[in-house]
Parts: C-alpha cells; sequence; structure tokens
C-alpha cells in the first residue's frame, strides 16, 4: 500500500480484531485519545476490552474518556440486550425463529453499536413478529418503512430504550442474498446464546453489501467483522459469488472484495481472502474500466481515513446496476424496483418528509404536569423523524405571550423552565380581579369578545394551518382549558360561559388526539409550591378539575391520572399517541414519491 495510514488508526484496527491485540506493543508512542475518537467514528464497542487481559497494558483503558464511554455503553448494551431478550423470548413462545443477521458472531456479538438491531423473521412471520412487538409496547414508525422492513422503537418519555428493525429478508430496498439458504446454515454465536447470527460466508455477504451499496464507505468494525468471518474459515468461495451472481452484484463484490484485500493488507500486513478467490475478483475488476479506474482512484489516496469514504454517484450506479442484473426477479419487477427506488432516493436526498399533519392538546389545572409531557412527546416525534413543535395560549393573557410557540426541541412556549410558577402565581393573585371587573356588562363583553377572536384568530392560523402543511403541533393549554378559563372568570354567568365555549370549540380545530392529565387538587398545590410558585386556592383548583372532568364525555378528551408513576404516565402517554398518529399515516407527497405504507408493502408481493 503506498497510501500513508496513521499509527492511530492502524493501532485501533489491530486492537478492533481480537486475533491481532497481542502482538501490539504497547510502549510505542500513540496519541491514544484519537484511538478513542476513531473507535467512536467507527462504531467499534469497547465493552469487553477492558475485560481482556491482553489489554492489561494498554494505556487507553487508562484514559478518563475510555472509563465514561464504556461505562456508557456498557449501559446501553444491558439495556438494548435486556430488551431484546423479552422480544425473542416472546418469538419463540410463538416459534418464531430471529436472526441479528448483521452480527458476524464478533464478540461481543449483540450489536449495541448499531442505530437498531436489524432483526431477520421468516416471510411468513413478518405479520405476527410485527403484532407481538406492538403487545411488548412498541412503536412502529410507519414513515420510515421499507420494502419487507419495519421500524419498531419503544419509549421510555421521550427517550427511545429499544429499537427493533424488521426483516423479512436481507436487503435495502431490494433482496441481497438467498434468504432460504441463510435460514438452513444460522448458529448461535460463541459469546453469547441470546444471539443467532448468519453462517460465516452470508455474514460476510451483508457487511459487505451493508457497507458498499447502503453506506457507501467501509468503517473499521467492518472491516474487523470480515476479518472475522475470514479467520472462522469455512466459506465456500463458489458458492457467495453465485448468491452475488444470481442477485445481480458479482461485479459489486468482486470490487469489495479487491478493495478489502488492499485495505486489510495495508492495516495488517496481510491478505486472509484465498489467492484464488481474490483472483478470479480481480478478473472481474479488470474487465471493467469503469470499476477499475474507481479502485485505482481508491489506492491512490494519499492519506488513508476511516471510515473510508466512496463515490455516492459510483455506489448508486452499482446500485441500480444490480437492480437490472437480479436474474431471481422477473423483469418488470426489476424495471419497477429501478423506479421506486429511484423516487425513494429523491425523496431522501430532498428530505423531504410528506408527513401527515396532526394536533395534540394537553389539558388539565396547573402542576398537573403537562410541560413534561409534552416535552417528552416532542422529542419523541424527533426521534421518529417527525417534525414537531409546541404551541402555548391561555385565555386571557397577553397577546405577546398568548400563541407563543415552542422549538422542536422540547420546550413548550413561555412554560419551559421556572415559567410555571410564573403562571401559577399570576393566575392566583389576578384570578379574583377579574372576576371583580368582569360584573361590569360592558367589560364582560369586551373582554370575552377580544380574547375569542384572538383565540379563534391563532388557533385557525398557527394550529390549524401548520397541521394543513403536515406539522404536528403539541398544544400545551388549548381550547378546552379555554372554555373552563371563561367559566372560572364568569362564576355569576353560566349561560354566556356556555355560549362562548360551544363558539370556541365551532370555529377552532379540533385536537386529534386530545389528553386531560388529571391530578388532585391538593397534590396541584403541593407541586407548585415546591417549584416556587404560588397556586390558586385548593377549592378554586377543586372547581376548576371537575370543569375539565365535564368536558370528558362530550369532547372525548383522554383521561390520564399523574398523581403517581409519572414516568410510567409518560411513556404511555408518548406510546399512544405515536400509535395514533401512525395508524392512517398516508400523504400525498408520499403518493407521489411511491413512499405511502402500502405502495412500500403492497399486499402482493411482487417477486
Amino acid at each position: 500500500m503506498r497510501s500513508t495510514l496513521s499509527r492511530e488508526l492502524v493501532t485501533a484496527a489491530r486492537l478492533a480484531d481480537p486475533v491481532t491485540r497481542r502482538p501490539i506493543d504497547f510502549r510505542e508512542e500513540v496519541d491514544w485519545n484519537a484511538v478513542l475518537d476513531i473507535f467512536a467514528a467507527n462504531k467499534v464497542p469497547l465493552v469487553g476490552l477492558a475485560d481482556d487481559p491482553v489489554l492489561a497494558a494498554c494505556p487507553m483503558l487508562q484514559l478518563a474518556g475510555f472509563q465514561t464511554a464504556v461505562n456508557a455503553q456498557t449501559e446501553t448494551w444491558r439495556r438494548f440486550r435486556h430488551e431484546y431478550g423479552l422480544v425473542r423470548d416472546r418469538f419463540k413462545q410463538l416459534g418464531i425463529e430471529s436472526v441479528l443477521f448483521k452480527s458476524v458472531g464478533l464478540a461481543p456479538s449483540f450489536p449495541y453499536t448499531s442505530d437498531n438491531m436489524d432483526t431477520l423473521v421468516r416471510r411468513e412471520n413478518i405479520q405476527t413478529a410485527r403484532e407481538i412487538l406492538g403487545e411488548l409496547g412498541y412503536v412502529e414508525l410507519r414513515n420510515i418503512e421499507e420494502p419487507l422492513k419495519f421500524l419498531f422503537r419503544k419509549f421510555a418519555g421521550g427517550e427511545s430504550v429499544s429499537a427493533i428493525h424488521l426483516h423479512g429478508t436481507v436487503g435495502w430496498g431490494v433482496p441481497f442474498l438467498d434468504d432460504d439458504a441463510l435460514w438452513s446454515r444460522v448458529r448461535a454465536s460463541e459469546d453469547d446464546p441470546l444471539v443467532v447470527v448468519p453462517a460465516p460466508g452470508d455474514a460476510l455477504l451483508v457487511t459487505v453489501a451493508h457497507a458498499f451499496y447502503e453506506n457507501k464507505s467501509f468503517k473499521l468494525q467492518d472491516i474487523a467483522r470480515i476479518r472475522h468471518c475470514l479467520h472462522k474459515g469455512n466459506i465456500d468461495y463458489s458458492d457467495i459469488e453465485r448468491i452475488a451472481r444470481e442477485r445481480g452484484w458479482e461485479d459489486g463484490l468482486a470490487f469489495c472484495l479487491t478493495l478489502y484485500a488492499w485495505l486489510e493488507d495495508g492495516l495488517y500486513g496481510e491478505q486472509l481472502i484465498p489467492g484464488d478467490a481474490l483472483e478470479r475478483a480481480g478478473r472481474i475488476v479488470a474487465s471493467n474500466a469503469w470499476l477499475s479506474r474507481h479502485l485505482e482512484n481508491a489506492s491512490k489516496r494519499d492519506v488513508v481515513h476511516f471510515p473510508f469514504r466512496l463515490s455516492f454517484l459510483f455506489g448508486k450506479t452499482m446500485y441500480y446496476r444490480k437492480i437490472l442484473g437480479d436474474s431471481r426477479r422477473r423483469f418488470g419487477t426489476r424495471m419497477r424496483d429501478v423506479v421506486r427506488t429511484l423516487a425513494w432516493g429523491i425523496k431522501l436526498k430532498l428530505r423531504i418528509r410528506g408527513q401527515r399533519g396532526m394536533i395534540v392538546s394537553f389539558s388539565g389545572i396547573d402542576g398537573s404536569g403537562k410541560t413534561v409531557h409534552i416535552r417528552s412527546l416532542i422529542d419523541a416525534f424527533a426521534i421518529a423523524e417527525v417534525r414537531a413543535s409546541g404551541y402555548w395560549s391561555r385565555f386571557g393573557s397577553s397577546a405577546r405571550e398568548n400563541g407563543s410557540g415552542g422549538p422542536r426541541t422540547g420546550s413548550a412556549g413561555p412554560r419551559a423552565g421556572n415559567a410555571a410558577s410564573t403562571e401559577a402565581s399570576d393566575t392566583a393573585a389576578s384570578l379574583e380581579r377579574r372576576r371583580r371587573r368582569l360584573r361590569n356588562p360592558a367589560i364582560r363583553f369586551c373582554w370575552l369578545a377580544f380574547n375569542l377572536a384572538v383565540l379563534v384568530h391563532r388557533y385557525n392560523w398557527r394550529v390549524r394551518l401548520k397541521r394543513m402543511l403536515g406539522g404536528v403541533v403539541i398544544c400545551d393549554r388549548y381550547i378546552y382549558d379555554a372554555v373552563v378559563e371563561i367559566g372560572a372568570s364568569l362564576p355569576d354567568d353560566p349561560k354566556l360561559s356556555r355560549l362562548a365555549g360551544r363558539l370556541l370549540t365551532g370555529l377552532c380545530p379540533r385536537p386529534d388526539v386530545a389528553w386531560l392529565l388529571d391530578v388532585p387538587a391538593d397534590v396541584s398545590v403541593r407541586r407548585q409550591a415546591d417549584e416556587g410558585g404560588s397556586a390558586a386556592s385548593s377549592g378554586e383548583l377543586a372547581r376548576q378539575r371537575s370543569a375539565y372532568l365535564a368536558l370528558v364525555g362530550t369532547h372525548g378528551l383522554n383521561v390520564v391520572t399523574t398523581q403517581s408513576r409519572p414516568e410510567e404516565t409518560t411513556s404511555a402517554v408518548v406510546r399512544d399517541t405515536l400509535r395514533a398518529y401512525y395508524r392512517n399515516y398516508g400523504t400525498w407527497v408520499n403518493a407521489l414519491l411511491l413512499s405511502n405504507p402500502g405502495q412500500m408493502n403492497p399486499k402482493k408481493e411482487e417477486r
């Protein structure tokens, strides 16, 4: 290899492969912080390194950054593995086998550094598996659906605690492997009985195809995984070449094996692919001037960095060559594959979300926990790659405050931080003064007309319009809270209060999901006192609570008690809201780009 590889890169590569850890001389001068950064950029797992006696003298293990990172990764590994174990056990109870097909068995074989756990089940079991994940509390993110690929997340509050990408085939847009052959050769990993992995030859194909066709780059962890497959031996190269040839990517496999051998030689000073297999790959590359040129350009880099990135245009061109060359799919299906994957690619590159709009409202007396629930829900929507924002309003508040919208990252308007206690104090101090002023009929009429006009305008302009444009709006206090506020402000004029409430609910957009967070008045008073604010009297809060509960039957509010176990309550609200959002997921923008769930996975599967 003529290109330059830094000492830190070579050291990181050898640490990533357990076979090459022993010869490392830890007395050499190495920037171990740089090695740790390379590990992070290339998703090399740290779990298990600290327990390897070969690395007892490795200075990297003594770094504060290493200790912090390994502790965080250990916690992630434990949590993800526990959640996956629950899923796998439930699958087994119903006779469903599952394979973590991107794992090659390289310890730690549980793929906790992946973005999600890619879990393969047989095609005929895919629907049952989806139902099981729903029963276990997962949400199916239908905006990230792909052909025979379904992403599920489990949330604790606004945090994702498990992500399972359920596959009915090994593929990225189109199939890449011989699934029947893969299933006949699966095995349990040597280090973890929970993990079932493909045979070395299939695992090699999976790693190469995902790195080249999906990511268009090889990470250091990809190199280590391929080496693990080669260390295991027993790879039938004629068989993996046959699979790639039938699936239309024999030239892509040949290019990747040749490139891999060049990278491996520079990193490890050896080539594990047998000479005859490497010679066949070399002949295929040499027979194609275009492939040869790209391989030559890759090998001419002055300095090699990892991840080792390849041309996007080159990778996409090879992807469409693969689609057109797949002899296992009918010609008409291949043509449709080209059109569909091109449309999906355009949507991805242009970052067109094409999402469905939604209004979610949170109502309840002060101190019921609205801010916490809204922040968690906005965070969960962000994880689900759905654009969502908060919107705060309060009937009778100033025009400057009323209608403030929080950023998408979590704030829900002026109630962020310690503003909730300010709001509570203002409510306690002003309610009685407001009632006295509103005894004057002229003032009462003007006050009510003005505030109704403000809210009707703002709710239609900032909430309805945003939903029409595909935004998810999460309202902290909405029309139902305004109805209660009107009743509390006009206790001596119930007919006028009811009329104003009917006007407000009739002229403003109804929420798609309306939550009422219910808490006893004494709990509300205590919570607001803990936050440093003053609340309305317990009797007044109790009357407001009764007014909220009276709206449940008429307006279909979903009541959630927030007095105890707030974490469980928040998680349930997040889960049920997301499920409601995805229940009828589909938009005309997605239809134009062939990206609605029914287009991704039609009832009649094409071959």
